[in-house]
């Protein structure tokens, strides 16, 4: 790693990646550090406990719940537009003194009346660029939505798991969830903060989460579900950096292709099997990174036998970090239904 001077710009080179920039300013390596323990902190779990109760409630804040059961994890996911994962970035002084200088360029956003480590990060999630970003959320609210209308038998099943969003929509809602993972550190979190969440609430809402790949099929959940609802990983666009993630194999990175084939399909033929006659199939994904990825996963549903279009439902503002605009744009959610009976379609 290095930070020169040149022609009033500054090359900052870390893990054999280089960033020429103009946002550069010196602060003491004990500030660096300083900063760097801080963005590890958790919350004071009196505010984390608050949070789940106000969650029972029904409002909609989740920001103590990320810092303190995601939050690292989250950290370590590299987006592919992006140099660095939050954690790399935090491995180098000279990025944090990049930022230190942004943040000290941009007193709208930062303002001096806040302290340093709230200004930091706030500069880190809205100013990522190339550099560094956070992985993106889920809007509980849209949980919601397709929990109440489309739940059919109080029986949910999330295929990629992600940041606990729709874990707790269905706690809240009082729907048994049932999961599935390969990130087995996400895996712990999760059974932790559902044990959390039915403790301090004093519920006691069913769940099954397993830590695998959703393209392994589990027969005891055979025609099980009536809702199956959920995020996909946008093929590269998020590295999560742990577990069996499904776009590497044992020749490194798969080609989109190969990708489809072996995670895509078997993943939605699963569905298929665990569906309940009658029961619903919501998947949230994008066109995105020139890669067709929701009209091909709508193809692959609408040429499936079983399968019915029921209608394309909104999820507004999300935020799913890229280099390019149209990223942060209205994503939609295709919704089919299992056919009650096995009849060929019309052509």
């Amino acid at each position: 790693m290095s930070g020169t001077k040149d022609k009033k710009k500054y090359t900052i080179t870390h893990m054999n990646k280089s960033l020429v920039t103009t946002h550069w300013i010196y602060i003491p390596d004990d500030v660096c550090e300083s900063i760097r323990k801080k963005y590890y902190e958790k919350p004071d779990r009196s505010d984390v406990d608050t949070e789940l109760c106000r969650l029972a409630d029904g409002k909609n804040l989740t920001s103590y719940v990320k810092a303190y059961y995601f939050k690292d994890l989250m950290m370590k996911v590299r987006i592919y537009s992006a140099r660095w994962s939050i954690e790399e970035m935090l491995q180098c002084n000279d990025l944090i003194r990049y930022y230190y200088s942004r943040m000290l360029a941009n007193k709208k956003v930062c303002p001096p009346n806040k302290s340093l480590q709230s200004n930091f990060e706030t500069i880190v999630r809205i100013g990522g660029g190339r550099v560094a970003m956070n992985p993106s959320n889920f809007p509980i609210k849209t949980v919601d939505l397709i929990l109440q209308k489309y739940n059919i038998n109080n029986k949910y099943y999330d295929f990629s798991c992600g940041w606990g969003i729709r874990l707790l929509s269905s706690l809240r809602n009082n729907v048994e969830y049932y999961g599935s993972d390969p990130n087995d550190k996400l895996f712990c979190r999760l059974i932790q903060l559902k044990n959390d969440y039915n403790r301090i609430n004093k519920t006691h809402i069913k769940t099954d989460i397993r830590c695998m790949g959703s393209e392994t099929y589990i027969p005891e959940w055979k025609e099980k579900f009536g809702l199956i609802f959920s995020s996909p990983p946008y093929y590269i666009l998020e590295d999560y950096r742990i577990g069996n993630q499904s776009i590497y194999d044992n020749t490194g990175i798969k080609s989109y292709e190969k990708w489809m084939d072996t995670y895509i399909k078997p993943t939605i033929k699963n569905c298929v099997k665990y569906l309940i006659p009658g029961g619903y199939l919501a998947l949230n994904i994008k066109n995105t990174m020139s890669l067709p990825m929701y009209d091909d996963i709508y193809t692959i549903l609408s040429n499936n036998n079983e399968l019915d279009f029921v209608s394309e439902e909104k999820l507004i503002n999300i935020k799913r970090p890229s280099k390019t605009n149209n990223l942060n744009t209205d994503e939609k959610i295709m919704v089919f239904s299992k056919r009650k009976t096995k009849t060929p379609k019309r052509v």
